[in-house]
């Protein structure tokens, strides 16, 4: 199996490297590391700070198994250490920022735009030595729909920038049937993979513009996502990126607003039937 990780995002308050040691009792190695404002590191610091959180997380028998960041321009004075900082520790993914989407009529002008963006943030990461990860995220942004990374990313090296596949966001996206399109698009630009779940729920306040129904994150056991079918899909690619949980079990849009224990006990019980979901793929088992 792909190296596993957790995102930090929801490990915030106790010291890092004492929940680092706690996901590796389950067998979890390594953190995927929030390097963005309101982060485990902030971007400023990245070179001073980067490494050594690397080393109180190696002394946890952890390590930084790949960077989460806001880097959405080459030319922005942090995005060259943050990179640097990640090759020379030998972190070699690295997820990239958001885009937001404008509104009707913005999009074609966006979309060309973004994709210039990426073009330069390629050639950066080819440089240096890394691969950047553009993430597919539903709602307002560029890249909600997986054509749109496909587009902004076809003429960058694969090896500088790929898809960040997030499964559960592209079913939010593309219903039924267009989640599994838009992976086959891209099936040869995967390079790492997020794990969430969710669920519809009614909403009192009317999330999401104003619709009866919104997204609720839930465990992996209880949610939308085909994961079975997306899992064999990636065996049959031969996938060996990095494979990042994204525990989103706090704030308002989660099932449950859960302490940073609760989330790493909820995250071993997601492991553990991911890893029972992978080896049914790898063992030919249809879903």
């Amino acid at each position: 199996m792909p190296e596993l990780m957790v995102f930090s995002k929801h490990l915030a308050g106790p010291p890092l490297e004492e929940s680092a040691r706690r996901l590796a009792e389950f067998g979890v190695h390594a953190i995927d590391l929030t390097v963005r404002p309101r982060g485990h590191v902030d971007p400023a610091r990245a070179a001073d700070d980067l490494p050594a959180l690397a080393e109180r997380l190696h002394q946890q028998g952890s390590r930084v198994g790949m960077l989460t960041t806001n880097i959405t321009d080459a030319a922005e004075p942090t995005t060259r250490p943050i990179l640097q900082t990640a090759s020379k520790l030998g972190i070699k993914y690295v997820k990239l920022g958001y885009w937001d989407y404008g509104g009707f009529g913005t999009h074609a002008k966006l979309r060309a735009e973004v994709r210039a963006k990426v073009k330069d943030i390629a050639a950066m990461c080819a440089e240096v030595g890394v691969t950047a990860g553009f993430h597919n995220h539903s709602d307002a942004y560029i890249g909600a729909s997986l054509w749109d990374v496909a587009h902004v990313i076809a003429d960058t090296p694969p090896r500088a920038i790929g898809s960040y596949l997030d499964p559960a966001h592209a079913t939010i996206e593309g219903g039924s049937d267009g989640w599994e399109q838009g992976m086959d698009l891209l099936s040869d630009r995967i390079v790492m993979l997020a794990v969430k779940d969710y669920r519809w729920v009614e909403r009192k306040d009317r999330y999401a513009g104003g619709r009866r129904y919104g997204v609720e994150w839930c465990p992996l056991a209880d949610g939308n996502t085909p994961w079975p079918k997306v899992l064999g899909h990636l065996r049959g690619l031969n996938y060996d990126g990095p494979i990042s949980f994204h525990s989103e079990y706090q704030g308002s849009h989660s099932f449950a607003d859960l302490t940073v224990d609760e989330v790493i006990a909820q995250t071993k019980r997601d492991v553990e039937l991911f890893r029972r979901w992978w080896d049914e793929a790898e063992n030919g088992v249809r879903p």
